[in-house]
């Protein structure tokens, strides 16, 4: 049970009719789902950067490594509201909670980890070791036995993490059909509640809090804590920056993002908290569509800030790869300037013709049945016939979102500026050069002038 109509139509409908009320709980989740959907995408599209770029640094791998498993829990952890499944695909879809969690205490293994690059000792040499890729796999292991423990312990999934509630409505104030994933026992006959009429037909589901659930998220966010207060600690301390040959901009750039990945870890551990010990919230029988709890104070602010506690967890994710990331290309510490801008072109080119595919496809064929494929065929041929043009625009994209990254013609022209700029003088002769060789290269004037500024900081 769960037909909720064409994809495009459901989307429209619940995107479009979307309110800043609790009726707009819907588009909130499925807007947290993509949100980490296209974060996690975006941090394994780095991490599989950085491991291509060849760097032999430990320390290197050890980043994209932990981009790799930030990329794997956000687009994991709130998947099953990426689209209302049906309670057959959603029984699939929930173990993948497991994997969040699995994913978590892998991620805090890590980042503990990584404090090793700036502890000289011999237990910290032999602490980063582990980011080797001969070794790597014990920390995921690590992380699956000890979730093992208290699955088997407590009943499985549903008692480790919490079951999932599945309800389908049709109409407004209709008898809904509601299901536990696990076959936990609902406790209600549920009711489709008026105010939700815009965006009918709906699939809604939510969670429950298993007795693992608040100490997982305690045993991963707290030890962050620590790690971020040893960066700052150490971003403060130049003198032992200097001794042991630190990086400081890069200890900056790695105090920042944990920093900011604490602060909005502990804005999501904290709403989780909030929640737990002012609501209860620990039942499948909280929900909206309980006719005893759907005017529940506790039920409303639960819908609202449970999606909103997860979106904190992958906003953490996001900064600190992006972070992460703009200092990789600020300080050129992995030398994948060139196959970051040329990766970012190709997959922002084939992501937007893959969207304007799917919706070409979808209007045609909710305007005309069958005729999907005419739609497809509307936007493929222009794609294929303008394909030049518009990777050209994105190309140029990734040239102003990534200014710091060079391709070999933009190293090039690099080179030939230093030479020029030498003496610190640019002749005439010597900008009529310039400008020709920027031309050859492909490089426009304003990428051009970026270029000349970049070089005479490096010169100073």
């Amino acid at each position: 049970m769960g037909d909720v109509g064409s994809p495009l139509d459901y989307f429209a409908r619940v995107f479009g009719n979307f309110e800043f009320s609790i009726s707009g709980v819907f588009a909130l989740n499925h807007a947290v789902a993509i949100i980490g959907m296209v974060t996690g995408i975006f941090l394994i599209g780095l991490a599989l950067f950085i491991f291509r770029s060849g760097s032999k640094d430990l320390k290197n791998q050890a980043i994209g490594m932990i981009l790799l498993i930030e990329g794997f829990m956000a687009a994991t952890l709130a998947f099953y509201w990426i689209y209302p499944f049906s309670l057959d695909t959603l029984q699939t879809v929930v173990w993948l909670r497991a994997v969040s969690g699995i994913t978590g205490l892998t991620r805090m293994m890590m980042m503990v980890a990584l404090v090793s690059f700036f502890i000289e000792s011999e237990r910290a040499k032999r602490v980063r070791r582990v980011f080797q890729w001969k070794r790597i796999w014990i920390l995921p292991t690590v992380s699956f036995l000890a979730l093992l423990f208290p699955f088997i312990s407590l009943g499985g999934l549903p008692g480790t993490l919490g079951d999932m509630v599945h309800i389908y409505c049709a109409e407004p104030l209709a008898q809904g059909v509601g299901n536990t994933v696990f076959g936990t026992d609902l406790g209600y006959d549920p009711v489709c509640p008026e105010s939700f009429a815009s965006v009918y037909p709906i699939v809604y589901i939510s969670g429950s809090s298993g007795a693992a659930l608040l100490p997982l998220v305690l045993i991963t966010t707290l030890p962050l804590v620590f790690v971020a207060a040893f960066m700052v600690r150490l971003s403060r301390d130049p003198a032992r920056v200097e001794t042991n040959g630190y990086n400081l901009q890069e200890i900056k750039a790695l105090r920042t993002g944990f920093v900011v990945k604490v602060t909005f870890m502990l804005g999501g551990f904290t709403t989780l908290i909030g929640l737990s010990i002012a609501f209860g919230l620990s039942s499948p029988e909280m929900t909206l569509f309980n006719p005893e709890t759907t005017n529940d104070r506790g039920v409303k602010i639960a819908a609202i800030g449970g999606p909103l506690m997860l979106l904190c967890h992958i906003f953490s994710a996001l900064f600190e790869g992006t972070i992460f990331t703009y200092a990789i290309l600020k300080h050129e510490v992995m030398g994948i300037d060139e196959r970051l801008r040329k990766g970012f072109t190709a997959a922002a080119f084939t992501g937007f013709g893959a969207l304007s595919l799917l919706i070409a496809s979808e209007a045609v064929e909710t305007a005309i049945p069958g005729g999907g494929l005419v739609g497809g065929l509307i936007v493929g041929v222009p794609l294929i016939a303008l394909r030049r043009p518009l990777f050209r625009v994105f190309s140029n994209l990734s040239a102003a979102l990534m200014p710091e990254a060079h391709t070999m013609q933009e190293l090039q022209y690099l080179e030939v500026f230093a030479a020029a700029n030498a003496d610190g003088i640019i002749t005439s002769k010597e900008r009529t050069m310039l400008d020709l060789q920027a031309k050859a290269f492909g490089i426009n004037p304003d990428r051009q002038r970026h270029l000349e500024g970049f070089g005479e900081e490096a010169a100073e």
